[in-house]
């Protein structure tokens, strides 16, 4: 299975069954559990648990391969537009996803188009004076380049929507949102209303199909957890 893009966007949906060496990983490092391993790992009553954190940053080979998976669809995204000649940026929403944005751009270096960084910090730097006196930014600021914002999931989108307005003070506009998995509960639809367009690695009921299609999980936890998300959906 290849990763492919949210519900709406462009791209096929991936195969059933198909070896993906990085769902596979995901799963293999406890960071998508489903079903009992649920409880078990954390106690919480819910079908379905995705921590691309604590896990994540612990295992640098594997964040690797997160980074060069999102920087493959980026460029993926990037390449049938007429502005893909503009140099291209990403930002993490933090804390969660700062270390995958920089895990993207690292990803560039053995590449041939470059991807360029930016830093967001969740509360903003305060300093006596100066152009970054109160700043919840880290970085250049270059109006030529189109910024892409990195996040672990698409929920709500609310954290997306927080995270363009205060980016929008320090004079930055984000062009897109790019996200590992989209939990299709209506984030998506919400930015898009607010004019700005989402892409992910995985939808989610792809990713739970997989896992039920390669064994790790039976059909009920699979159909458990769908339906979980379905009943869950923003407006």
């Amino acid at each position: 299975m290849q990763p492919t893009t949210a519900a709406g966007r462009t791209g096929e949906p991936p195969l059933r069954g198909a070896p993906d060496a990085l769902l596979d990983a995901l799963w293999d490092r406890g960071l998508i559990l489903l079903g009992d391993r649920v409880m078990e790992e954390y106690a919480l009553h819910t079908p379905i648990f995705i921590d691309l954190r604590h896990k994540l940053y612990d295992d640098v080979a594997l964040l690797s391969s997160v980074g060069a998976a999102l920087y493959a669809k980026l460029i993926e995204v990037v390449a049938p537009e007429a502005s893909r000649d503009q140099p291209q940026q990403v930002i993490g929403i933090p804390d969660t996803a700062t270390p995958l944005a920089l895990a993207a751009a690292m990803a560039a270096r053995s590449a041939s188009t470059p991807l360029y960084y930016g830093q967001m910090r969740k509360h903003p730097a305060a300093y006596p004076g100066g152009e970054s006196g109160v700043s919840s930014y880290m970085g250049t600021r270059d109006p030529n380049r189109q910024i892409t914002l990195i996040d672990d999931v698409m929920a709500s989108g609310r954290t997306k929507l927080w995270a363009m307005e205060e980016l929008k003070k320090d004079g930055l506009e984000i062009k897109r949102i790019l996200v590992v998995v989209d939990r299709e509960q209506g984030g998506d639809e919400i930015l898009a209303a607010k004019g700005l367009p989402t892409h992910c690695l995985y939808r989610v009921s792809d990713m739970i199909t997989y896992y039920r299609d390669t064994g790790k999980v039976d059909a009920e936890t699979a159909r458990a957890a769908i339906e979980h998300l379905r009943s869950k959906r923003f407006r």
